[in-house]
């Protein structure tokens, strides 16, 4: 089970595909791919290890979000 927020949607600037950006958190069972042929993987990475993934930045809502969720 998953606690889902939908943080927003855009047209990706450098991939120029549609993308929903959501933000999730387990609380029960396991992360995982439902659907392959629109997720590649799910990764769970701190903070510091977002760049790796998105060396571009974050999507503006996405960044809020994360500077909200984790101040505690």
């Amino acid at each position: 089970m998953v606690a889902v927020i939908r943080l927003g949607e855009r047209v990706h600037p450098i991939t120029s595909r549609q993308v929903s950006y959501t933000a999730c958190k387990v609380v029960g069972g396991t992360a995982h791919v439902a659907d392959a042929d629109e997720i590649a993987e799910v990764a769970w990475v701190t903070l510091p290890e977002i760049p790796q993934s998105i060396p571009y930045g974050l999507f503006k809502p996405v960044q809020q979000h994360l500077d909200v969720a984790l101040r505690s």
